[in-house]
């Protein structure tokens, strides 16, 4: 089978899965309006999705993640289980009315978005050495990791702000991942330069306890096979399904980790708590248990499920926003401080040098009084945009804030990126998407429309012009000579051409 990025989903296929859904949630008695506006939420997410062009473009990858990862792939779950949707929850109609408000929002920002970038063919160059250019990501990540524990990236400092700005592994992992496809005619998916980046990322989302790195090099892999129509193969399944098997691990190394790590520890010290709980994963598994336990009771309600689920309830944000829209909904509302700070955080240090930190999750778990000891101000807590917008200013956050950034943020992304088809620099944006569409406040999505684009547009221009230099200054430049006058992408799947002796001239007429 091959793989591709899907451009479309079937709205029949689609009306028939959540008239399924709706009826077997009354079976299970889940309230009524909060079915009908779930079923709402996914016919919408579904139309936004094909009117953005689907992953051809950024803002069509961005509708399908939102809309997966905010509640479809958990309440779906909950079914499965037997419960009801809007059970375990403090505000479940508030949840779901503002969810279907946010993606109809979501679906006029793409038309509109559409009308201004939808003939956009991107910053594309018309070649690109992918192993060449992997090879210089791979050295400069390596050479930034080495400065950055020198502690050289103060405020500041020029890197600091290539801390900000680049993403030299993802690419890594992405350009060598392509490179290895367009070298051995779609034989291998993995080189030397795509495997050494996978496994640094996947050792360094373990050692700091985070998902995102932990999920990053499979999802850079996904996307960059489907850029290039890879055919999968026995083993590759084989691969996908024990990756998927071994998954369960990450919610107990993520609990067990963050208790008993220092943010201030080493990397033998993180090193020796991984081994230990990979060791032990039964009382690792015990820990996680706890650690949902209490985090659910400071809001007054249990885990959104009866009993943990582990990863599946880390890939939705739907209960955690549940506490946060209760909290709001009391007429605690915050203004649009963070907001302002957001932007306020873009002035270089030496022109404001107090410049505000931008509120997060953390701060708002504070606010909400969460399980965060008073002196915890370094816990990463994640809530969707939706979350703060509505904290922010209520139905207009949702109706009028949100949307604008999203606006921004799209308008500029597919102008860069152009079709994700022809060109591979939008497919990075994919992957920070498969966390922040999602899991990330309206910080992060401002963040993204400034110094994500600035960073992309670096990348493109390091990529083309850079990388490639400095990959040939370690390997050597001839053995890829063939590559770099290629076509950008492949316009066909990689297969070969039916032998000559099969092709039979036509009879005379």
């Amino acid at each position: 089978m091959r793989i591709q990025l899907p451009t479309r989903i079937s709205t029949t296929k689609t009306l028939i899965f959540a008239s399924g859904l709706f009826c077997v949630q009354q079976l299970e008695h889940t309230d009524l309006l909060f079915s009908l506006l779930f079923f709402a939420f996914v016919m919408i997410g579904v139309i936004a999705f094909n009117a953005g062009g689907g992953f051809s473009r950024v803002s069509g990858a961005y509708v399908f993640l939102f809309t997966v990862l905010t509640c479809v792939l958990g309440v779906t779950w909950k079914a499965v289980l037997g419960e009801p949707a809007n059970s375990n929850l403090l505000v479940p109609q508030l949840d779901m009315a503002i969810y279907a408000a946010s993606n109809f929002m979501l679906l006029l920002v793409i038309l509109l978005n559409k009308r201004l970038t939808g003939r956009s063919q991107g910053l594309a160059p018309g070649d690109l050495t992918y192993s060449l250019a992997a090879l210089g990501c791979l050295i400069l990540g390596l050479i930034q990791n080495v400065l950055n524990a020198l502690g050289l990236a103060s405020p500041g400092s020029a890197l600091s702000i290539a801390n900000q700005l680049s993403q030299f592994f993802p690419l890594a992992i992405i350009l060598g991942t392509i490179g290895a496809m367009r070298d051995s005619g779609g034989r291998r998916s993995i080189n030397f330069v795509s495997g050494l980046s996978m496994t640094l990322v996947l050792l360094g989302g373990m050692l700091a306890f985070s998902k995102q790195g932990i999920f990053t090099p499979i999802a850079c892999w996904i996307v960059a096979a489907a850029f290039c129509k890879f055919n999968l193969r026995p083993v590759h399944y084989i691969v996908l399904i024990a990756f998927a098997v071994s998954s369960y691990i990450v919610a107990p190394l993520i609990a067990a980790g963050r208790v008993h790590v220092s943010e201030n520890a080493g990397y033998a010290e993180r090193a020796a708590v991984v081994y230990g709980i990979l060791t032990h994963l039964g009382q690792a598994k015990q820990a996680e248990v706890e650690t949902q336990a209490n985090a659910a009771a400071f809001a007054g309600k249990s885990g959104y499920y009866n009993q943990p689920q582990g990863l599946i309830e880390r890939l939705s944000i739907l209960s955690a926003d549940d506490s946060l829209f209760n909290y709001t909904a009391k007429g605690n509302y915050i203004g649009y401080r963070p907001i302002i700070e957001d932007y306020e955080n873009f002035i270089p240090h030496f022109i404001l040098p107090d410049k505000p930190v931008p509120i997060g999750g953390n701060y708002y778990a504070h606010e909400i009084g969460g399980i965060l000891a008073d002196a915890d101000d370094s816990t990463g807590i994640s809530f969707s945009p939706m979350g703060e917008a509505f904290h922010v200013d209520g139905w207009v956050g949702i109706f009028f804030l949100m949307p604008l950034i999203w606006l921004s943020l799209f308008a500029s992304l597919d102008h860069i990126c152009g079709d994700l088809r022809r060109s591979p620099w939008g497919l990075l944006m994919v992957v920070l998407f498969a966390h922040a569409a999602a899991e990330s406040l309206l910080a992060s999505l401002i963040w993204m429309s400034v110094f994500g684009n600035l960073g992309l547009v670096l990348a493109i221009a390091f990529c083309t012009r850079f990388a490639p230099v400095v990959g040939a200054l370690f390997y050597g430049g001839n053995r890829f000579a063939e590559q770099a006058s290629a076509p950008m992408a492949y316009a066909e799947p990689l297969v070969a051409p039916p032998p000559a002796a099969y092709m039979r001239p036509r009879p005379p007429r």
